[in-house]
């Protein structure tokens, strides 16, 4: 009887220890409950802590990613209905697409509605805009290319009021992203039925109109996000265009044709488009004009002014029109840069002086001869570095020095110095070369003359580099061409030994004087030249001298230029303002 009461005690005890944790770790719970409420009533320093995720059950579905899918997928099916529709013969074809694209539209104003709404999502947006996306782009293509419902002209309307309803309703919601979807979408469409339809007009026109709509809205302070790619797509068309009309018999057989009034009117569209640009952002608004910008500007003009010399080079007349024109924007643009931005914005200075170069330079060479281009460019190099000289205009000296290095390139002259020197002599272009170096004279004595002192020097000493470089090499020429005349009246025969000779002793002569007036005149820039002169003499003297066989030619020259190598640093040392001073 003992061991059932024995048993029976133990589990009893079993019981009561269990009860006893029970109690204890109640008591364990309700004690850190109780410092957890005191520790949220006392004051603390709040300390950021991640956002807890929401529940599933609290996400707003209908803002949700998998309706948004869902609602495209429908209106997806919606068009393939009115496909189908038009398939079956219930509506003629024209309705049918016409209902496709009012639907495809509708797409557009939704995409806008849940862009303005203040719990709309990005997704939402851009799979609304997508829709309407994907149901215009097929249906513009089918229709045009294959049930050929829509002519060119009529799918090139289609595009463009498409990317303008867009950036309409972008620039009302002030989203970007449904501008960009559909520029995007008008741009890449419109591109590729170019090139199906072999139809240039009506697309290049689209291009232009998508290209215009997004640089107004530039102008008013909205960027589109395709805004670039308007451009691009409008330069290359306009490129294709100008290529299709320069070949001989005109446009292709294979391709739509063309009048040529019409591309004359869209190269002149596109330059005028980004100059306007340039107008609006730097003079109007006062924005500094950014490199893009820029770039768009200059290359609209090089596509449109180059592409209309492309196609119309063998029309006197439309040439000289041109290049009036040309030479009035280029005055313009040099007015703007100079009056307006010289002083407070040097981004849009250069910009602008860079646009007058340009087109100063277009106007000089499009109605006039080579001669006549020469000429030109001389009288504008004079004029640029004496206007620079009057006014402190240290970026028109660098403008004169391009003029002058344009105009002895037109003339010949750099060539043929390069042919007196090297043996190789012809005296059929020296009155030109002549009338060069006297405009390259009168140029370089106008930049002489301006205070080298400020920030300005290094530009001073770029012109002078420039003109003095042209003044060296030609009177290196010149003089060589007149004592090899002398040496032939009076022997009668011309020795290539001799002409070698002559011309290595006429270089090192000029470098020793450029030396002189470095040093004198505290002419950086003429040590500088003189170094170029020394290396082409040592050139000279391993490809002509060496090879000529003529072993007392060869002692004098080498006799010359190794006493010119002792002579330069003491010469360059006599006064300050060589190089390492």
């Amino acid at each position: 009887m003992a061991a059932p009461s024995a048993h029976g005690g133990s589990h009893s005890d079993d019981i009561g220890d269990l009860t006893l944790q029970i109690a204890d770790l109640r008591r364990r719970v309700l004690n850190l409950e109780k410092r957890l409420d005191i520790a949220a009533e006392a004051p603390a320093t709040p300390i950021a802590a991640p956002a807890p995720f929401a529940p599933v059950t609290d996400l707003d579905l209908g803002q949700g990613l998998v309706p948004v899918m869902g609602r495209m997928l429908v209106a997806i099916a919606g068009a393939y209905v009115l496909r189908a529709l038009t398939e079956w013969g219930v509506l003629p074809p024209a309705i049918g697409v016409t209902l496709g694209l009012a639907y495809g539209f509708v797409w557009l104003f939704v995409a806008a509605r849940s862009a303005a709404g203040a719990a709309a999502t990005k997704v939402a947006e851009v799979v609304n805009c997508s829709t309407s996306m994907l149901v215009v782009a097929p249906l513009v293509w089918e229709a045009t290319q294959h049930l050929k419902i829509l002519s060119s002209a009529t799918s090139a309307v289609v595009l463009s009021v498409y990317s303008l309803v867009a950036l309409a309703l972008s620039w009302q919601t002030g989203h970007r992203v449904i501008a960009t979807i559909a520029t995007v979408t008008s741009i890449v469409m419109a591109s590729a039925l170019l090139l199906a339809r072999d139809d240039v007009v009506p697309f290049t026109s689209a291009l232009l109109v998508i290209a215009a709509a997004s640089e107004f809205a530039a102008w008013r302070g909205v960027q589109p996000g395709a805004r670039a790619l308007a451009a691009v797509s409008a330069d290359a068309s306009l490129l294709l265009f100008s290529w299709l009309m320069s070949k001989p018999p005109g446009m292709p057989d294979t391709w739509v044709p063309v009048s040529q009034s019409f591309v004359f009117a869209a190269q002149i569209a596109l330059a005028a488009l980004y100059i306007a640009t340039a107008v609006v952002q730097t003079v109007l608004r006062r924005r500094t004009l950014s490199f893009p910008e820029m770039f768009q500007t200059a290359a609209a003009l090089l596509i449109g002014i180059g592409g209309a010399v492309w196609v119309f080079h063998q029309h006197p007349a439309m040439m000289l029109a041109l290049g009036v024109a040309a030479l009035a924007g280029g005055a313009a643009a040099y007015a703007v840069s100079f009056r307006m931005f010289e002083a407070d914005n040097k981004w849009n200075f250069r910009a602008w002086a860079a646009f007058g170069l340009f087109l100063a330079f277009a106007g000089i060479s499009l109605p006039f001869s080579r001669t006549g281009f020469w000429i030109l460019c001389c009288l504008c190099a004079a004029v640029s570095c004496w206007t620079a000289r009057s006014f402190r205009l240290p970026t028109l000296g660098l403008h004169g020095a391009v003029y002058l290095t344009a105009g002895s390139a037109a003339a010949g002259t750099s060539g043929q110095a390069l042919q007196e020197l090297f043996g190789r002599s012809s005296a059929a272009e020296w009155p030109a070369s002549i009338a060069v170096l006297a405009a390259g004279m009168v140029s370089w004595v106008a930049i002489a003359r301006i205070s080298s002192d400020g920030a300005a020097r290094w530009r001073n000493q770029v012109s002078s580099l420039a003109l003095a470089g042209h003044l060296a090499w030609t009177t290196a020429g010149l003089i060589t061409y007149l004592a090899l005349s002398v040496w032939r009246v009076a022997f009668g025969v011309r020795s290539a030994g001799a002409a070698d000779t002559l011309a290595t002793v006429v270089l090192t002569s000029m470098s020793l004087a450029l030396a002189w007036l470095a040093a004198k005149r505290d002419r950086r820039e003429f040590a500088w030249l003189l170094y170029g002169l020394m290396a082409i003499c040592a050139y000279k003297l391993a490809v002509r001298d060496f090879t000529s066989e003529h072993n007392f030619a060869l002692v004098v020259s080498l006799l010359v230029y190794g006493g010119t190598l002792i002579l330069l640093p003491r010469l360059l040392r006599a006064k300050p303002g060589a190089p390492g001073d």
